[in-house]
């Protein structure tokens, strides 16, 4: 995962070095992400603080990650809009800013975007919310912390598309309102702007196209104000033996991945658990492997679509998204 640094929010980062998470902030710099400094390296002879810094920032680090200068993401002036042109990376990258738009491109809910005086908030966000440096968070189905889907808004985080790979999830539209709707609500809660949503599952347990696009449509449009697009992939695994069939339950979203064990139906309409499972497990893409994986399941994904799309089969709506390349 990358970062884009501004001068004046990494002035306000290392001034905030007696906040309790500070020593751990520092440290997802140089163990996890890719650092893009908005300003050039001579800049740093300008400031004593940022002198001892960079200096600090540069022992134990990563080798497989970059740290880089003089760079300019993304493009002044900015807008609500800005992160149209970003390709998968940007949108999974995180921004922290000084300008006078920074409100405005923030408050569009599509990328992680701190202004000055925010950056340790930020980036808390990517420990999952949690006071310690942890990029993995399990919750007991039906236990303290986790009784329906709406105890996930707590995690929810600015995003521009969702990808569900369940053989499961839309194979009894019964079960819709207590479990993929109110999945789909939390976790977009933070988003105000369009929403792509995939969905990858089993054409033997999946009701038709037209039943499941309207809840997905509405789920969505209620809690961020806007139609979002949608597109079905169905597969047919005969006996386990197609090789295109994903036997994983996970949500993939721009900073987060969400496991999961038999299924993402977890709930009846009464709230009463239905499944066998035990734990729901979140992901932060921050980690510098939870990130690499999540790209490796992408281009599996990206293959079985490409297939699909070869011989004009299993795929249905707008075909339209970030991530995943439809046309």
């Amino acid at each position: 995962m990358d970062i884009y640094i501004d001068k004046a929010n990494l002035v306000s980062f290392i001034k905030s070095k007696d906040d309790l998470l500070y020593t751990d902030c520092n440290k997802l710099l140089k163990k996890q992400l890719n650092v893009y400094f908005n300003f050039p390296k001579e800049v740093l002879k300008e400031n004593q603080l940022l002198m001892q810094w960079i200096t600090t920032l540069s022992q134990g680090v990563n080798p497989d990650t970059v740290i880089k200068f003089d760079y300019k993401e993304p493009k002044r002036p900015l807008k609500s809009t800005t992160s149209n042109e970003f390709c998968d990376n940007k949108l999974s990258s995180v921004y922290l800013l000084e300008d006078i738009e920074t409100t405005k491109f923030k408050d569009s809910g599509c990328v992680l975007v701190g202004e000055v005086g925010e950056e340790i908030e930020i980036l808390k966000k990517l420990f999952i919310n949690q006071n310690d440096y942890l990029f993995e968070k399990k919750l007991r189905i039906s236990g303290v912390g986790f009784k329906t889907w709406q105890d996930l808004e707590d995690y929810s985080l600015p995003l521009t598309d969702i990808i569900i790979v369940d053989p499961y999830i839309t194979s009894d539209a019964s079960l819709f309102p207590s479990n993929l709707e109110m999945l789909l609500k939390s976790i977009a809660l933070k988003s105000n702007s369009k929403i792509n949503v995939v969905i990858y599952t089993n054409k033997d347990q999946c009701i038709s196209y037209e039943q499941i696009s309207p809840v997905i449509r509405k789920a969505i449009k209620q809690v961020t104000g806007v139609g979002p697009k949608f597109t079905l992939v169905t597969y047919r695994d005969q006996r386990g033996q197609d090789t295109r069939a994903e036997h994983d339950r996970t949500v993939l979203m721009n900073y987060h991945r969400i496991y999961s064990g038999d299924t993402f139906n977890y709930f009846d309409s009464t709230g009463k658990v239905i499944t066998k499972g035990r734990e729901l497990s979140f992901s932060s893409l921050a980690n510098f492997d939870n990130f690499n994986l999540s790209r490796e399941l992408i281009r599996d994904l990206q293959k079985n679509i490409d297939f699909f799309r070869a011989n004009n089969t299993g795929i249905e709506g707008d075909k339209i998204s970030n991530f995943l390349n439809f046309n």
